[in-house]
């Protein structure tokens, strides 16, 4: 959308009555860019008053105060030719009659069809927030966890829901489903087989080579998604229920060194040394039909994604933007069309150094996260770098809040960052973690930190009722 007030491409658009060139749109003194200005507006037309009153905008326009009594008493009256089904063109005999009457349809507009007979239903109220989540916006004073666990092995990956339950991956390759508060009395069951996984091998970091992800948000119907392994396999494996290996796809030509799933489960993505990514379209019943009677045994890539000069070290796939993002040792990521996966945009690390984490947020931005130079660096989809920051630690994880407008990220110095995307805003202050982060979870009850000293450590999420979208912060008053 900011592309629409920017002339990009230098052309040529005439000249204004006092000389000057038309060209980019000129903004409001309270929009420092057109991103600004972009994400100001979205944050309004999301904000509680809109939300409040957007059924009284649907009845005038398309709904029950749109014709009739009700229109008149709303002050929505039209004239009459620019109503549906007022006349009938195609019974006038007269064709100088039509013209004019067409001619005063183009010039009054046309009203929409009406949809609705009777007053729209109010938008239903935002959820309150989680009794955890009731935190002031930028409170100076360090948040502590609200529970700690230790587990066996150091963790993998995380995947949380939305209660008191979480999955866990460990570099053992054993699942673990945790139930109950986080600490000493979590009942833990284990997952599957771990003997059914191959072996990890030497020198990839497992944290970008597995993920977890559920369909619901639950780990009721929770999915894993495995590379790393020494024969170069990537692994699909149900993590629910009894668990097992549903899959073993082994077509890359070298180690598998990332994997990402869409929110969908119908969208695998993988990468891997061989500076190629593979992405997967399970169709409309995504990952689940695995399981179906005549599932393929031997599925092939829908698309072959090259152009990288490097090993490719980070993946990330959007089913709502429909495009997925692949970044590797060169310092570019580029982005693919799902559709065709047509290459349609680079870019480029600031730093020239790897690029080993990246993130896709459906707001339309792209985040870049760069250990060896401590730098995060986001953009909008169009190329456009919205900031740059250099942080005292290296960033060993990173995730998007549910609502995609809060970024988490984990430190190697055991600090945990909340920002608002867009503009760094920070949220909420955590306590530092016991050793070095190296995989978390958020939902919106609870955020969940796992550090390589075996802990577990649950806090509460950042704070949403404040934060409409990227680009506005809301400050609150003080309880």
């Amino acid at each position: 959308l900011p592309d629409v007030l920017l002339n990009r491409n230098g052309l040529s658009l005439g000249t204004r009555q006092d000389g000057q060139a038309v060209d980019d749109v000129r903004l409001p003194p309270w929009a420092s860019d057109a991103v600004d200005f972009v994400a100001k507006h979205r944050a309004a037309l999301e904000c509680d008053h809109v939300s409040e009153r957007l059924h009284q905008w649907v009845d005038l326009i398309f709904g029950a105060k749109q014709r009739g009594p009700a229109a008149a008493g709303a002050l929505n009256v039209f004239f009459y030719l620019t109503y549906e089904g007022t006349v009938d063109l195609s019974g006038l005999s007269s064709a100088e009659g039509r013209r004019a009457l067409q001619a005063q349809i183009e010039n009054f507009g046309q009203t929409p069809p009406q949809l609705f007979t009777s007053p729209h239903p109010r938008r239903r109220p935002a959820p309150p927030p989680p009794p955890l989540g009731a935190w002031p916006i930028c409170d100076p004073t360090p948040v502590r966890p609200v529970g700690a666990l230790r587990v066996p092995s150091v963790p993998a990956a995380l995947h949380s829901g939305g209660d008191d339950s979480f999955l866990l991956l460990d570099m053992e390759r054993q699942l673990t489903l945790y139930r109950g508060p986080v600490g000493e009395g979590a009942r833990a069951s284990a997952i599957g087989d771990v003997a059914a996984l191959p072996a990890f091998a030497p020198g990839v970091t497992i944290a970008r080579a597995v993920c977890l992800a559920a369909t619901d948000g639950q780990p009721s119907k929770a999915w894993l998604a495995s590379g790393g392994h020494w024969d170069g396999s990537l692994c699909l494996s149900t993590a629910h229920g009894g668990g097992g290996l549903r899959l073993r796809l082994a077509v890359h030509s070298e180690t598998v060194t990332c994997v990402a799933l869409s929110r969908c489960a119908r969208y695998v993505l993988s990468g891997s040394l061989d500076a190629t990514a593979l992405l997967w379209d399970f169709g409309r019943a995504g990952l689940a039909g695995l399981a179906a009677p005549g599932a393929e045994a031997s599925p092939r890539p829908s698309h072959v994604l090259r152009g990288h000069g490097g090993d490719v070290l980070c993946v990330a796939v959007s089913s709502v933007l429909r495009v997925c993002a692949v970044a590797s040792r060169d310092g570019h990521a580029c982005l693919y069309l799902l559709r065709d996966g047509r290459r349609v945009r680079t870019f480029t690390s600031p730093d020239a150094t790897p690029i080993d984490a990246v993130l896709l947020s459906d707001a339309g931005y792209v985040l870049l996260s760069s250990s060896a130079a401590t730098a995060l660096h986001l953009f909008a989809l169009n190329g456009q770098r919205v900031w740059s920051a250099r942080l005292d630690g290296g960033v060993s994880c990173l995730s998007l809040s549910p609502c995609h407008n809060a970024l988490l990220l984990g430190l190697d110095t055991g600090d945990v960052l909340a920002w608002a995307l867009f503009d760094r805003t920070p949220l909420i202050t955590y306590e530092a973690c016991p050793g070095p982060v190296v995989c978390l979870a958020v939902s919106e009850a609870h955020l969940l930190v796992a550090t390589s000293t075996r802990h577990v450590l649950k806090y509460p999420p950042p704070p949403q009722a404040g934060l409409l979208t990227p680009g506005l912060v809301v400050a609150r008053p003080p309880r």
